[in-house]
């Protein structure tokens, strides 16, 4: 598999950073997080995480049964106790993160609500926990210009693979969803695991990649002996829509909505929007399907550069 191309030589040229997002789809900057705080927020995670008996230990990341995984019920009992992390949030907000994303999109910015925390479970199955492709426009679908951060809370290697991304598959536009795939929604591509065009690299607390909503990517398989998280956070232009489910939590309604999850918190400065958000819903009654196969993202400002330049 490819490695990612480092972008921390030019992290403080704001023109090649745009540059290689246009050409590439992604940055990857490793180091330029504090390690320190991802990593306090990682002990977070498995202090939650030993208490409702996915960790064998709150210290380690040992799981305490290779067979726990993902449904319905665990998205209702499971995955509510990492979304009231109070951290897991404000990290979305460090300042280093926050002003890279501002300089990136060029204007006044917000972060989706929405932020998703992964959770890989190890298993002897390298399809199990394996993320498929697919690109986040594939549900965001009112602005192309949506960024994701990937930031890992646990070291990936070959084991324990984390992101992936497809090098310039942001070029290709929005791509056509295989049904076949799987899944609640029609979301993936049908790009096999084993395509030479993928590209990863190790990872460690304090990295960070950053992609376009057209950008194809997916997670790679956990064959190793530890829990493997990361998180998705998601941020664009304060005068474009966003799609209105992202102002609730991930996996909302199943997962409970804001005002369960965040009790408590010191402030709700985490997932209040910005009144000037515009918030679009769902078209009622559309198949899921039917509405992506007419869906066209509108024209996008950050790849601009990489079609001027051919």
């Amino acid at each position: 598999m490819r490695d990612l191309r480092d972008s921390s030589d030019v992290l403080r040229d704001t023109r090649e950073l745009r540059d290689r997002l246009a050409e590439d789809g992604y940055l990857f900057l490793p180091g330029v997080l504090d390690a320190a705080e991802v990593t306090a927020v990682q002990a977070e995670l498995r202090t939650a995480l030993h208490g409702i008996g996915w960790l064998a230990e709150p210290g380690k990341l040992a799981v305490a049964d290779r067979g726990l995984g993902f449904t319905t019920e665990s998205f209702r009992t499971v995955y509510p106790a990492v979304l009231r992390l109070e951290s897991v949030h404000r990290l979305a907000f460090t300042p280093v993160l926050w002003a890279l994303m501002r300089r990136l999109l060029g204007g006044e910015i917000f972060c989706h609500p929405a932020r998703v925390v992964r959770l890989a479970v190890p298993s002897a199955d390298p399809g199990r926990y394996a993320t498929r492709a697919h690109q986040d426009y594939v549900v965001q679908h009112v602005t192309t210009d949506a960024v994701t951060a990937w930031i890992p809370f646990t070291a990936c290697d070959p084991d324990k693979q984390g992101l992936r991304l497809i090098p310039g598959s942001q070029r290709r536009g929005f791509l056509p969803t295989d049904p076949s795939l799987g899944g609640r929604r029609p979301l993936y591509l049908p790009v096999p695991p084993e395509d030479p065009a993928w590209a990863t690299a190790d990872f460690a607390p304090g990295d960070l990649v950053i992609f376009h909503s057209l950008t194809v990517h997916g997670g790679g398989p956990n064959t190793g002996d530890e829990l493997r998280m990361s998180a998705d956070v998601r941020y664009q232009l304060l005068d474009e829509p966003l799609r209105a489910e992202f102002a609730h939590p991930h996996g909302w309604p199943v997962t409970p909505d804001w005002d369960e999850l965040a009790a408590g918190w010191t402030t709700d400065e985490w997932y209040r929007l910005d009144e000037r958000v515009r918030l679009v819903p769902m078209p009622e009654g559309v198949d899921y399907g039917t509405y992506l196969a007419g869906l066209t993202p509108p024209p996008s400002r950050l790849l601009a550069p990489a079609r001027e330049t051919g």
